[in-house]
């Protein structure tokens, strides 16, 4: 089992969405950290995006299906045994934490696209994390991608998002250009 293992250490941590946590879960990947005081625009993008791929995206769904989680139906215990009973009250399809790392990794690529490959691959990580610690089935991860990538090609008619992305981009071109941005080493 994954649980006992550092990837199972690291699906713990992916857990937490709320707060910084997902811009810090993107900052090795992306190459630099996602901070309020050092990328601020970036951050802000990522954070007002959490809530668009989220909540809002998943939460109609999961009401309707309202799918048991893997935890309860096998009746095993997750990585955080104290989010159980909450989390128990709500469906298990799609996975909002999922669709909030893919959707992420989606716009963070087209951000950075010299290190797409660390970003993509760190997106999908924060999805299987919720396999290994129980709280959703494969499926629920799958369909979870699918929902961040319909949200993420919403966000780009929405004029608000384009221009914060906008200014992530511009925010990011000075970083890179200053060497403040680790180089990617898939290239």
């Amino acid at each position: 089992m994954l649980r006992d293992t550092p990837r199972g250490d690291q699906a713990v941590r992916d857990a937490r969405v709320g707060g910084n946590g997902v811009p810090m879960a993107f900052s090795e990947a992306f190459g630099i950290e996602i901070s309020k005081e050092k990328t601020p625009e970036i951050h802000k993008l990522v954070i007002n995006m959490r809530e668009d791929a989220g909540d809002l995206a998943t939460r109609h769904a999961k009401e309707h299906y309202m799918r048991v989680r893997p935890f309860s139906f096998f009746k095993e215990n997750t990585c955080n045994p104290e989010q159980q009973q909450e989390l128990s009250t709500n469906g298990s399809y799609p996975s909002g934490h999922t669709a909030i790392g893919w959707a992420t990794a989606l716009v963070l690529a087209e951000i950075n696209p010299a290190r797409q490959n660390e970003i993509l691959e760190r997106g999908y990580e924060m999805g299987q994390s919720r396999v290994i610690c129980g709280y959703h089935f494969q499926s629920d991860v799958d369909a979870a991608r699918l929902v961040a990538s319909a949200v993420v090609a919403r966000l780009h008619a929405n004029e608000a998002f384009m221009k914060q992305l906008e200014k992530a981009k511009k925010e990011f071109a000075q970083l890179e250009k200053a060497g403040a941005v680790k180089p990617s080493e898939n290239n």
